[in-house]
């Protein structure tokens, strides 16, 4: 977007903005003009008192007081009611807290196993290739050396099929020997340079 489109963008949003802050005042507006019954309730209350005193039979006489006092009770319960309302905070504010509780529990748990093992897994996956990777490359080592001298690769392959373990123990005991011997030499030539 170029900084035409993005001034037109934000000019947009500020036109929306004025627009739904002139809605909600409007609806506040609204809100605080509640009609008042207790007025009329109260003229209909009078009128049913004047007929009352009227000539009426005894029992539609009583009736009709029950009628007015109920009315009074009415009046009076409205009024309880909008001074509530009115005293009410126009907004409510709300916090949410999350909590563990003993049903999710399971879950918790059966998710950090299954991360832990899925980490585990990765890194055996990783060994397993590295390792795999130096046996690749002394495969290849192993069929360089028979191509050239195959008759000493059969020789070796013929003492580690008759004795895996002698052939072991010689191999590492032949490698000490080499690194002593080149311990060896390497001393006596330092001590030749340092003479």
């Amino acid at each position: 977007m170029n900084e035409h489109e993005l001034q037109t963008a934000v000019k947009d949003q500020q036109e929306i903005m004025v627009l739904m802050d002139k809605r909600v005042q409007q609806i506040e507006k609204q809100q605080s003009e509640t009609k008042d019954y207790s007025a009329e309730l109260a003229s209909i209350n009078g009128k049913l008192e004047h007929i009352v005193k009227d000539e009426t039979p005894v029992g539609l006489k009583a009736s009709i007081l029950k009628h007015v006092e109920a009315t009074g009770h009415l009046v009076t319960a409205v009024d309880e009611q909008k001074k509530i309302i009115s005293e009410m905070p126009q907004r409510t504010k709300m916090t949410v807290e999350h909590r563990i509780t003993g049903r999710q529990l399971p879950y918790i748990i059966t998710g950090v196993v299954l991360i832990l093992v899925s980490v585990l897994s990765l890194f055996a996956s990783f060994q397993l290739w590295r390792s795999n990777s130096a046996l690749h490359d002394s495969d290849i080592k192993i069929r360089m050396v028979r191509l050239f001298y195959p008759q000493v690769s059969l020789d070796i392959d013929s003492i580690y099929n008759s004795n895996p373990k002698k052939l072991k123990l010689w191999v590492i005991q032949e490698e000490e020997r080499l690194i002593a011997i080149r311990k060896a030499e390497e001393n006596a030539k330092q001590s030749t340079h340092q003479a």
